[in-house]
């Protein structure tokens, strides 16, 4: 059967990979056409399916901590003592402190932990990171985890004290920022997996941003654009990511919250796969920077899930991150703050993987509902992108999944009826295309609003992009919103998996490809052409071209010229096959 779809202009429609229909557009202006995939689309069906929770262990924690007029505290749980010991035995455990302690060469990777005490009781702590180990009669070990813990320094609070004075002075309030960063996870697969979650969101008036578009390939870039507004290049060549101690220079945006005396904090939950890597930073970036704790948890041992290291310990290392998420903003709940919660590790690997943590984060923002954090803090829950590997990559909705990432924000109601302009203009721009740029000015105007002496800078990476806060123009190209073509979702594609296209034009994709250097650089000449889908859009004919070689699959993103087709670049290639890498050519 072929299926041939003619659309004249006052006709939006679109075809999927199994030739639904999909109705309409989630934008359609004459520079963006964003078709609206339903989240359960045929397509997808046979690879989607609710996961359920993993506990890390069959035994309840038998250490927890505490915070006091600022002062920590370790305690034994009496109730679960029976869990780890005998009726008879005596409770012995010990306690040290875990210290960043990384080397010249890599700074910001390894920890040493501190001389051990005893204690079977409640013991008052002199620092925040610790590791217990408790142990039985015969010497084995019973239990092991970590622990963190936020007190406030001296230092800290006189900054806070002397911006909350200046507020106060000039009758301002101050947004404090709270980034909660679930990796790899689209729009879309949100719904999907966090159906629980994104309802309790659009019930307490979070702004869903449908058409807010990912800026590069994978994490590095986009998390740079948003807390720094560069763009890859830029980040090379100002940040130099790979030279010891250059991220400390590079103008990441916590630095000039806590130079204006905001509190900081940054956790990312998977240790070794941390944004930063090895050499990272030389100093802590932020005022609370945990990728200590979670080097030490990791150390405990990881159990896999969907193969990813879903467990430290006793415990995930999502809750992990969460309850720091929840211990930063409750103690700093009226003080101004700025704090990014990264996670990756129930997300990152696996499309479904995600519906695993639906539960525990509404929780969490059920927590931070009822302790008032929604009363004076900026929230964004977002992404950096979509699923970038698994069977999704050979779909035509998963090709614009992993380019359309999550993204609900939500400001407090005195916002709203202070700034009633810009609140409006928050919620008309969620239904724009939106790109990570423009949440990064979004944030440097939240400051501003707070700071007389704070100016906000363009981005570089998108000099005209602008805050959500401001009104974004109704018709916009991606390269407006600083996002390059091969990322780009506004070309309204219209799927041609049929053998209805002429066989000069598969011979012209298959030399182009195979002419191709980046082609020729590491594979065997592709022979077979799986699928091939194709639209004009702006003078330029782009395709997306499934291939074989051997038992490889490619996925091939092509731009063409007018019609008759003549290719002229190769804007992204897969390997989904034998391997998930995925390779740039430019």
């Amino acid at each position: 059967m072929i299926l041939v779809v003619f659309c004249l202009y006052s006709i939006i429609c679109f075809a999927n990979s199994n030739g639904e229909f999909v109705s309409d557009y989630i934008i359609n202006n004459e520079k963006c056409q964003l078709p609206n995939f339903p989240p359960f689309s045929d397509e997808l069906k046979p690879i989607l399916k609710k996961l359920p929770p993993v506990n890390c262990s069959v035994r309840d924690l038998l250490t927890y901590t505490s915070v006091e007029n600022n002062t920590a505290y370790l305690h034994i749980k009496t109730e679960n003592i029976n869990q780890y010991y005998d009726e008879n035995e005596m409770v012995n455990c010990f306690f040290c402190y875990v210290r960043r302690s990384g080397s010249a060469e890599e700074p910001d990777t390894g920890i040493s932990n501190s001389a051990c005490t005893f204690f079977n009781s409640t013991v008052k702590l002199e620092e925040n990171t610790i590791e217990v180990e408790c142990i039985d009669d015969r010497t084995r070990t019973v239990y092991k985890n970590v622990h963190e813990l936020i007190t406030v320094s001296n230092s800290i609070n006189h900054r806070l004290h002397k911006l909350t004075k200046t507020l106060k002075k000039q009758n301002k309030k101050a947004l404090s920022v709270l980034f909660v960063v679930i990796d790899g996870i689209s729009r879309i697969s949100f719904g999907r997996n966090m159906a629980k979650t994104k309802k309790f969101l659009l019930d307490n008036d979070f702004s869903e941003f449908v058409g807010y578009s990912k800026i590069d390939d994978n994490t590095i870039p986009n998390f740079n654009a948003l807390i720094t507004g560069l763009d890859y290049n830029h980040t090379k060549s100002i940040c130099k990511p790979g030279v010891t101690g250059q991220l400390d220079f590079c103008p990441m945006i916590w630095y000039d919250f806590k130079k204006h005396g905001y509190v900081t904090a940054y956790a990312e939950d998977w240790a070794y796969l941390n944004t930063y890597g090895h050499n990272g930073f030389k100093n802590p970036p932020t005022d609370y920077y945990f990728k200590p704790y979670f080097e030490a948890a990791t150390d405990l041992g990881t159990v896999k899930v969907d193969t990813a290291p879903y467990c430290t310990g006793p415990e995930t290392d999502g809750d992990r991150t969460l309850n720091l998420a929840r211990d930063f903003t409750s103690t700093f709940k009226n003080q101004p703050s700025f704090g990014i919660f990264w996670m990756n590790t129930f997300s990152h690997n696996h499309i479904n993987s995600p519906s695993r943590f639906d539960d525990k984060m509404l929780k969490f923002f059920e927590d931070l509902k009822n302790n008032g954090i929604f009363n004076n803090t900026l929230i964004l829950l977002l992404s950096d992108h979509g699923v970038r590997n698994g069977r999704i990559r050979l779909t035509r909705q998963g090709w614009y999944e992993e380019r359309l990432p999550n993204n609900f924000i939500s400001i407090p109601s005195w916002f709203k009826d202070e700034y009633p302009e810009k609140y409006a203009n928050l919620k008309m721009n969620s239904k724009k295309f939106t790109s990570t740029f423009d949440v990064y000015m979004t944030v440097q105007d939240a400051l501003s609003m707070a700071v007389d002496d704070y100016e906000m800078k363009p981005s570089q990476g998108c000099p005209n992009c602008a805050s959500l806060f401001s009104r974004i123009p109704e018709v916009r190209s991606c390269s407006e919103a600083g996002v390059p073509e091969e990322w780009c979702t506004c070309l309204g594609l219209l799927d041609n998996n049929h053998p209805d296209l002429t066989d000069e034009i598969k011979k012209e994709t298959l030399d182009f490809i195979n002419n191709s250097d980046i082609i020729s650089n590491f594979s065997p000449k592709i022979k077979d052409l799986v699928s091939f889908r194709m639209t004009y859009f702006h003078k330029h004919a782009y395709s997306v071209v499934t291939v074989q070689s051997d038992s490889i699959f490619y996925l091939i993103v092509l731009r063409g010229s007018e019609s008759p087709i003549k290719f002229d670049k190769i804007l992204n290639l897969i390997t989904i096959g034998k391997s998930e890498e995925t390779f740039n050519y430019i």
